[in-house]
């Protein structure tokens, strides 16, 4: 729930949707998305510089789990052994879901994501297990 009049981690839902079917990550520590943006910068000789901004990046993010089960294990397993097995991997999407402050929910949905194992975490004694996840996606549109 919103505090302050402002928005906090808890007002944002994640559902990540793979080829595999859904992605159920009940540990979610953290969640960061970023458009991809190619920024040019022109200089003339002559006058103030020229900012231009091109959209053909996507979008990158990651997020962290703490491991709590074999989730991400498990699908990147899958998805290494279908891999070496010459199976076709679709893309999948992520749909965002923020508790707005003042109205009816927004959703976004990241779609054309790929996932990327990045850590798969360190076992330490007395630690929990940290697993990393970034991604890459071609865009993001709004649903409500």
């Amino acid at each position: 729930m919103p505090q302050s009049g402002l928005n906090v981690g808890s007002d944002y839902r994640f559902d990540i949707l793979t080829s595999a079917g859904p992605l159920v990550l009940p540990t979610l520590l953290n969640f960061k998305k970023r458009k991809i943006t190619n920024k040019v910068t022109v200089k003339p000789l002559n006058a103030l510089p020229i900012i231009l901004s091109f959209q053909e990046g996507g979008w990158e993010g990651s997020f962290e789990v703490s491991r709590a089960d074999g989730t991400l294990d498990n699908y990147f397993a899958i998805f290494e052994a279908n891999y070496y097995a010459g199976i076709n991997q679709p893309a999948g999407f992520i749909q965002e879901t923020v508790t707005e402050i003042a109205g009816p929910p927004s959703t976004y949905q990241l779609q054309g994501v790929v996932l990327y194992f990045d850590d798969a975490g360190e076992a330490e004694a007395e630690k929990n297990v940290i697993q990393k996840v970034s991604f890459l996606a071609s865009t993001r549109i709004k649903l409500n």
